[in-house]
């Protein structure tokens, strides 16, 4: 039996108890099989275990509804997330757009770049022509003056310098043709004129789209003005985030120092939990062992309870038979006292009847026969009160042994009760740590709910900022990566703090059932004290008993030596009556009637001992009964040696584990003071860090000062460029004046002249008033061009300091490190919350235990209380049953005294 239950024992170890994933048909199965349980358990008188089975099923019943309603609150929250997901795709399609529109605007401003560059070099080009053509000009006008000078003295030097005027005029017409020549180039330089007419009506159009680009850069700037203003609140915010980021950093960094120890405690006590199992699984099958082990020694016990009550009563009855037996013998002696008396007095008739006292002494050889074999019976007798003795002898070494296995299992038992209550001392040391633990996680809690709302806050001007970023994206989609291997993560942890669980409750029911073998084995120990008890006093009654029949052996040795002596003194004085027969012949017809008396006498000595045989016959029966009692009782104690012999192995088993388990506390308690240790060196790290981050908040607040005081000196700047800008364009405006007095005093316009000029070269008047006109349109170009370059500069400033301020923002990185920080503080509240529902259970299932402890305590006292009731009242019961034997033994004696003095008064008659 006990192979096949090692065998179904190992195939269960080998098989998984449960399965990875608990199905509705598994916890199904578990449901059905629980009243089959209860049942088998009730059958067995074993309804604590059966109640605990309830217990479970409930609390089972509890844990499913729980995890039920939490997987619908999962699946709410999956949706909401999945809402979140949808306003995120809206936000990234309005990004989308917007970044749209903002690369439109990119390509409208970098062709407006190109155009104004385009611009810039026409205008530089113009510039050079006009230049070319001043100096030109120049040239031409000096030499008109100076052909106008020389004809003036031609004219008052009269014909006489025709031929040199000629030359001149051979000149001139070689100047004149390159004069047509220049004009050649010059309608050219029309031709590209109307070009460049139609280049005005371009740059008319690029001036209403730059008109438009400026109004929505006005547009821009004061959407600039407003994010200012956001970015200020939001820089206010920031500061009140960064405050408390620098407050929650600290204890963020501590908890994720405390979550990086848990998470290798949590590795170190999953190990040490498959050792435990593994010893959980060896404990079973021991306490299987040791379950059977009791179970037969209780029925060994009963049994030899039962055979000590019936050697108890067996003894009794031989005690009460030799008291009658020793009572007989006793008025035997004095009958033969009496009967010698007679035969003293009636000599004389004895020697008539020779031939009936030769019969009397065949009766008397008869006698001493009887007298011999019951000598030789009362020998066996005293041999086998020495086997007795000897017995006990050897029941006391026995009681011995186990009073000295008692006293090693009470001492191993006061070294388990010293581990529990140093057990206990750790556990309310555990206790407080928790407490004090709990007290930082609830003030860690209220700052993270403050950061909570205050992020709660800001999460509709971060959606804000967030439309206007790029790369949202691609940054959701790794969140959402993230989420989902978070979610697994999420799951997993759920899922091993299931598992946790599952198996903190099994090292309870385990330590359940060890308490319970505890208190069996203090039971059966105070059963073995009672029958130890019980035994001893058995045993001192047994020797006084003993001792007393040795006495009375002595005392009836004596006796038969006495009654030897009077036999031979007797048959002397037979021989020497033998002589005086003869005499006492005349006596005989007297004695006659006295003879026929003592015949009837005789017989009813016969009777008596006839009876006395019987007797003898039924306590050598019992003798033979006695041994077969010897020999099964001898049969009993191999076994029970045998058995104490494997108990005195599981003994010392039980005390090779014991010693494991306290080096393993040792080795527990070497750890946790290393834990400590390295708990003290955190704090001593944490302080410094908590200094170094002092210093940073101080190092922060002065460049916080430091940025105020550069956005004023940026705002004074931006004014000052504002002025500047105005002087220059002052300045500009002053030095186109500046050039135009400079060439009106070079080339001086005489009205007179021109209108000579008019009658004589027309053509010359309407190019100089072109020339004129087109300067002024010039300078009108120029002043706009300078005009447009002084906004287009502000743009480039603006559009600078823009970028500025947007790289100075929280970046991409800074987001993500909050989300981390969110999604981090999101599972330190998860864990911290599992962890305070778990402390809870834990909690109430400690006050539960200990209920169940005191309850337990009051039920041992009370059985304790009837167990000695119950051994009192046996006690009594035994001397009552005694007594009563006692008394029953006075009146068969006066039975038989009455019978004698009969038959004695029949004798004298």
């Amino acid at each position: 039996m006990d192979e096949n239950e090692n065998s179904k024992a190992s195939g269960s170890e080998d098989e998984p108890l449960v399965p990875d994933i608990i199905d509705d048909e598994f916890y199904k199965q578990l449901v059905n099989r629980v009243p089959e349980i209860t049942k088998t358990l009730r059958q067995k008188d074993s309804q604590s275990s059966a109640d605990n089975i309830q217990k479970l099923y409930i609390c089972c019943n509890r844990y499913r509804i729980n995890y039920n309603l939490e997987r619908v609150k999962c699946q709410d929250l999956e949706e909401k997330i999945d809402g979140l997901n949808g306003r995120l795709h809206e936000a990234q399609e309005l990004n989308e757009l917007n970044q749209a529109t903002i690369t439109e605007l990119k390509r409208v401003i970098v062709w407006a770049e190109t155009c104004g560059i385009c611009f810039r070099g026409l205008c530089d080009l113009l510039h050079n022509l006009f230049r070319h053509k001043s100096a030109l000009n120049d040239k031409i006008e000096c030499r008109f003056i100076n052909f106008q000078e020389t004809i003036w003295r031609q004219k008052d030097a009269a014909h006489l310098r025709e031929q040199a005027a000629q030359e001149e005029l051979t000149r001139l017409k070689e100047t004149t043709e390159q004069l047509q020549e220049s004009l050649k180039t010059l309608s050219d330089t029309r031709a590209a004129l109307r070009q460049k007419r139609d280049e005005t009506k371009i740059r008319e159009k690029l001036e209403t789209e730059i008109r438009d680009l400026t109004k929505r850069l006005q547009i821009q700037r004061s959407y600039t003005t407003d994010l200012e203003i956001a970015n200020k609140t939001m820089e206010e915010k920031n500061k009140g985030l960064i405050k408390s980021l620098d407050e929650t950093s600290g204890e963020t960094y501590q908890h994720k120092k405390r979550i990086d120890v848990l998470t290798k405690d949590l590795e170190l006590l999953q190990g040490e939990e498959l050792k435990y199992r593994e010893q959980i699984a060896t404990f079973k099958q021991q306490n299987e062992k040791l379950t059977k082990m009791k179970v037969r020694q209780n029925l060994q016990i009963l049994s030899l309870k039962t055979n000590m009550e019936h050697l108890n009563t067996v003894y009794n009855g031989v005690c009460n038979k030799l008291a009658k037996i020793t009572v007989d013998y006793e008025y035997a002696l004095q009958e033969r006292d009496k009967y010698k008396m007679d035969l003293n007095q009636k000599k004389n008739l004895l020697k008539v009847r020779e031939e009936e006292i030769v019969k009397c002494k065949h009766e008397n050889s008869k006698l001493s026969k009887l007298q011999d074999n019951a000598s030789r019976k009362h020998t066996a007798l005293d041999k086998s009160k020495k086997e007795f003795e000897q017995q006990n002898l050897r029941l006391k070494t026995q009681l011995s042994t186990q009073d000295k296995e008692i006293e090693a299992t009470r001492r191993v038992l006061q070294q388990l009760e010293r581990n529990n209550y140093q057990l206990t001392n750790e556990r309310d040391n555990l206790k407080r740590d928790l407490l004090l633990q709990h007290k930082c996680n609830e003030e860690s809690q209220k700052a993270v709910n403050e950061a909570h709302y205050e992020i709660r806050s800001l999460k509709d001007t971060q959606l804000l900022q967030e439309r206007k970023y790029s790369r949202l994206l691609d940054e959701v989609m790794q969140l959402n990566a993230a989420k989902a291997k978070k979610s697994e993560e999420t799951q997993n942890l759920f899922d091993k703090i299931d598992s946790l669980q599952s198996e903190i409750q099994i090292h309870k029911s385990y330590e359940l059932e060890l308490k319970r073998t505890i208190s069996d084995i203090e039971n059966h120990c105070a059963k073995l004290q009672t029958q130890h008890n019980t035994l001893a006093s058995d045993n001192h009654a047994l020797q006084r008993n003993i001792q007393a029949l040795s006495e009375e052996k002595t005392k009836l040795k004596t006796c038969l030596e006495n009654l030897q002596n009077t036999n031979e003194s007797l048959k002397a004085k037979l021989k020497h009556r033998d002589s005086e027969t003869s005499k006492l012949q005349v006596q005989i017809d007297k004695m006659e009637k006295e003879r026929r008396l003592l015949k009837t006498e005789l017989r009813g000595a016969k009777l008596s001992e006839q009876h006395i045989k019987e007797e003898f016959l039924e306590k050598i029966k019992e003798n033979d009964n006695y041994a077969k009692m010897q020999q099964q009782d001898l049969k009993t104690v191999d076994r029970l040696k045998r058995e104490s012999d494997a108990l005195v192995n599981e003994k010392n088993f039980v005390h090779s584990e014991l010693s494991k388990r306290e080096e393993n506390c040792n080795q527990l308690n070497v750890k946790i003071k290393n834990l400590q240790k390295s708990h003290d060196q955190l704090q001593n790290e944490v302080v410094y860090y908590q200094d170094e981050m002092n210093l940073m908040r101080t190092e922060i607040k002065n460049l916080i000062t430091e940025r105020d005081v550069l956005r004023k000196d940026r705002e004074v700047a931006a004014d000052l460029r504002q002025e500047v800008l105005q002087m220059h364009r002052l300045l500009n405006q002053e030095r186109i004046k500046a050039r135009a007095f400079q060439e009106e005093m070079l080339t001086p316009m005489n009205v007179h002249r021109w209108r000579s000029l008019k009658g004589k070269d027309p053509e010359k008047s309407d190019l100089i008033q072109q020339i004129q006109s087109l300067r002024k349109q010039l300078l009108s170009r120029n002043i706009a061009a300078l005009r447009q370059n002084t906004a287009l500069r502000e743009s480039q400033t603006l559009y600078d300091a823009l970028k500025e301020f947007m790289s100075k923002l929280p970046s991409i990185k800074i987001k993500e490190e909050l989300n981390r920080v969110k999604a981090a503080l999101s599972r330190k509240d998860r864990k911290l919350k599992s962890l305070m529902a778990e402390i809870n259970a834990k909690r109430v299932e400690e006050k539960s235990k200990d209920q169940e402890i005191e309850g337990l305590k009051i039920n041992l006292t009370k059985l304790k209380q009837q167990l000695l009731e119950e051994r009192k009242c046996n006690e009594r019961q035994a001397l009552m049953q005694v007594q009563v034997e006692c008394l029953s033994a006075p009146p068969q004696l006066e039975t038989h005294l009455t019978n004698n003095e009969a038959l004695k008064n029949r004798t004298m008659i």
